[in-house]
């Protein structure tokens, strides 16, 4: 059966070369963002940093949909490969975009369904929420393959440390990306809007 082409539709699908062209934009904001400052919120994991390059992804999500957000989210993180390649990082991006994909995908298509402030905050809610769950067996998974590939040995307990240190501090990711994307949303919103 085929789905008819609603207006709405064709926007959430719509993908103009003026939607690569400001895709491309804040993906490359984003990726800047991330080399430039990351924060280690943890100090007992600090290899965990924050970064604010969700911030131009969630509100490329807003602002034009769920996929050209996402879309933000890979290409910010192959740029910032491109510009840091490390070994650790070919385990680092791929984690960092499925969070990002979580988060993102799962806030802008909320707030695609019904447009309001209230539903941005509460689909930036569900996304940090979507993101932590989804990361606790991403993580129980990856650790101990990054440890084997790396040798490193330790003593530590990983249900322990992801539940305790990496769910919190996706949380905290969350929420601190949340506070910034709703107030820079607005006056972003109406510029990517104009062309």
């Amino acid at each position: 059966m085929i789905i008819p082409a609603t207006p709405a539709r064709r926007r959430f699908l719509n993908w103009s070369l003026a939607s690569w062209v400001k895709v491309s934009l804040l993906s490359s904001l984003a990726t800047v963002l991330m080399l430039a400052l990351q924060l280690p919120l943890f100090p007992c994991a600090p290899f965990l940093t924050y970064d604010f390059s969700d911030v131009p992804a969630v509100v490329a999500g807003f602002a034009m949909g769920p996929w050209q957000g996402m879309a933000v989210v890979v290409l910010k993180n192959l740029l910032f490969l491109i510009q840091r390649p490390q070994a650790t990082e070919l385990v680092g991006v791929p984690m960092n975009i499925l969070a990002g994909l979580t988060l993102v995908g799962v806030s802008a298509a909320f707030y695609w369904h019904r447009k309001s402030r209230f539903s941005a905050l509460l689909g930036l809610l569900l996304g940090t929420v979507a993101m932590a769950v989804l990361m606790i067996p991403v993580n129980l998974l990856v650790y101990p393959f990054f440890a084997w590939i790396f040798g490193l040995q330790s003593e530590l307990d990983l249900t322990s440390f992801v539940l305790g240190t990496v769910t919190p501090f996706n949380l905290l990711k969350g929420a601190l990306t949340a506070a910034l994307t709703l107030p820079v949303y607005k006056r972003f919103s109406s510029f990517l809007k104009r062309w």
